[in-house]
């Protein structure tokens, strides 16, 4: 009886071990990216970490587009299998406000675009929601086949100035 007690003792610990390691493991992608753009002075660029999604996603600003380049070179490295989504802005020193007035103007831009492209090939009566921030359009809603879903995320990728589509439709059938 003594014997059962101390392995039932000795499997709980186990469990208990593996469960806080797995879960220190998997919060740790967004710990990797931040410390690895520590290393290479780019502290003002933000992460966030979306476990359900996949991703991580850079933001803040940069003074360069070099700067955002190496952000998301070092995110990719750093991020293991998670998705780096890049919505960094590039604000030159001494034109921020200027900066900001383009890239809001090109993200608004690229969502009516987007809005057009998805008129013309019929599928505006979808539930396709899209929004543009800093060149990345994140596509969200539903469609009614894998087909469409697939024909949204290229006629986003065609649409003019995006960097980067990040799609999330659901397949509803």
């Amino acid at each position: 009886m003594k014997s059962i007690s101390l392995t039932l003792v000795a499997v709980v610990a186990l469990l208990l071990g593996v469960a806080c390691s797995t879960r220190a493991n998997t919060a740790s992608y967004k710990d990797n990216v931040k410390k690895a753009l520590e290393q290479v002075d780019l502290k003002d660029v933000s992460v966030a970490e979306d476990g359900d999604k996949n991703t991580i996603t850079l933001g803040g600003k940069v003074h360069s587009e070099n700067a955002k380049q190496q952000a998301n070179e070092v995110a990719q490295s750093a991020a293991g299998t998670r998705i780096v989504v890049d919505e960094i802005s590039v604000q030159p020193v001494g034109e921020e406000s200027a900066a900001r007035s383009i890239a809001s103007n090109t993200d608004s831009a690229i969502e009516k675009n987007y809005k057009a492209a998805l008129i013309a090939k019929g599928l505006d009566k979808e539930h396709i929601r899209f929004n543009a921030k800093n060149g990345v359009l994140t596509l969200k809603g539903s469609v009614k086949s894998p087909q469409q879903k697939q024909a949204a995320q290229e006629i986003a990728t065609n649409v003019p100035n995006v960097q980067q589509v990040l799609n999330e439709l659901d397949v509803n059938r």
